[in-house]
């Protein structure tokens, strides 16, 4: 008889269904990306095109209506506020799209629950991984802009990446904390927009934190955000090196926090089918 994959139980648990399942969540991003854009004209054009346009629109309104400025990390260096807001709020474009989706993940896809043997935390995880191609892109157009307004780009644009791995789980966890309430409590879904709103204006990418009252300085760091845009920003725009303590703290409590998303995703999934 074979084994029967346990999922979530230890950290090493999730890691080796994340190998085990990684074809059906390598078609199922695809199949999530895809259909998206199926009935437009442009097709996938769309998805390098609409955070272009956004960039563009940030840009103009910000830099050159609102004449608004961000102070500089390194000295000779400034940059197009529009270009430094992209780079926060692409995130929260990221985080945002997928706590959006993550309450009525499980709800869309009752088949799964009912007649098929399938690893529900994949949900989640597909909604991350198509909300991750779609950060890519726009990256891509940060990168991009960079380049055209600095005439260079930092190579340690090359590791921007890689601080993004702890991000990435943390996601993962909210996500499947919401999918998981999101069965139980249809509410959650009126929740989860506000709690968008909360991040983004709890954050660093609208201002910098050093114009914040001491209590905030301190209050802003437990927003999942503000530590990769801090870094994103040092290595994309700056050249720096982000603060290693806070990184090394970030992704101690983001695997933590992986480990517990899925601990009550395993622990509630059971009582699925009684309510959908």
């Amino acid at each position: 008889m074979t084994p029967t994959p346990r999922f979530l139980t230890t950290p090493a648990d999730i890691c080796r269904s994340l190998a085990t399942h990684r074809l059906i969540l390598r078609q199922l991003v695809r199949r999530d990306i895809l259909s998206r854009y199926r009935k437009s004209a442009l097709g996938m054009v769309w998805a390098l095109l609409t955070p272009l346009m956004t960039f563009v629109i940030y840009a103009y309104v910000f830099s050159t209506i609102l004449k608004v400025r961000f102070p500089s990390r390194v000295p000779d260096v400034e940059y197009n506020y529009g270009i430094i807001l992209f780079s926060g709020l692409m995130l929260h474009f990221f985080i945002t799209e997928v706590i959006t989706r993550s309450p009525v993940l499980v709800l869309e896809n009752v088949n799964f629950v009912k007649k098929v043997v399938f690893p529900l935390e994949m949900l989640s995880l597909v909604a991350t991984g198509s909300a991750a191609v779609t950060l890519g892109f726009n990256f891509v157009i940060l990168v991009a802009a960079i380049l055209f307004y600095n005439g260079t780009v930092p190579p340690t644009v090359l590791l921007v990446p890689l601080v993004w791995i702890p991000f990435f789980a943390v996601v993962v966890g909210i996500s499947w904390i919401l999918a998981s309430l999101g069965v139980f409590l249809r509410d959650i879904g009126h929740v989860v927009g506000i709690l968008s709103t909360v991040l983004l204006f709890g954050s660093p990418i609208l201002f910098p934190p050093e114009t914040l009252p001491d209590f905030l300085k301190t209050l802003i760091w437990f927003n999942p955000l503000s530590v990769p845009v801090h870094a994103t920003r040092d290595l994309a725009l700056w050249g720096v090196t982000p603060d290693l303590e806070h990184l090394g703290i970030y992704t101690a409590v983001s695997a933590v926090f992986l480990w517990l998303g899925a601990f009550w995703f395993q622990r509630t999934k059971k009582g699925f089918a009684d309510v959908v």
